[in-house]
């Protein structure tokens, strides 16, 4: 994924930042870091997208599988309907379409959790992306206010 390399990258750059001297101070580029945020915002929307196209295959399985579904449940009746002449054939043909109908059922909710087990473990791995992304961003204000915050006090100490 694109969004983890840029946001190792934007790591690696400020652990390689100079430090100021008796500090545990960095000296970093801000236009870098404004480089790798406005990359990391074009990676967002494709990272976004990617989970919604997984999302809208997921509804495709399960639209698909409620098709099958309810064809075989089709299927079934007409299979019944065709028998009904005979009692025993049809008390058989009752069972077997009963059957037939659990079956598709099971299939059914099998291919649902399936996919929302799948879509779940997508949207996890998203937010995990997200609150790396937050954390990344956290630090990195972090570092860029207690840069500013030495700049300015070594700005005051010159004006003395």
């Amino acid at each position: 994924m694109k969004l983890i390399a840029l946001l190792e990258e934007l790591e690696q750059h400020i652990e390689n930042s100079r430090r100021i001297p008796l500090t545990s101070k960095l000296v970093v580029e801000g236009d870098q870091l404004l480089d790798y945020l406005d990359q990391i915002r074009e990676a967002l929307p494709n990272e976004i997208e990617e989970a919604r196209r997984i999302f809208q295959e997921q509804e495709k399985m399960m639209k698909a599988a409620k098709r099958d579904a309810e064809q075989l449940v089709e299927e079934t009746r007409v299979h019944i309907t065709r028998m009904v002449d005979n009692h025993e054939v049809n008390r058989l043909a009752q069972e077997q379409a009963e059957k037939i109908i659990a079956e598709a059922r099971q299939l059914a909710k099998e291919i649902r959790e399936g996919a929302n087990e799948y879509a779940d473990e997508i949207l996890k791995n998203i937010e995990s992306i997200f609150e790396q992304v937050a954390a990344s961003t956290e630090r990195n204000m972090s570092t860029v206010k207690r840069g500013r915050e030495e700049l300015n006090r070594n700005r005051r100490s010159s004006d003395d």
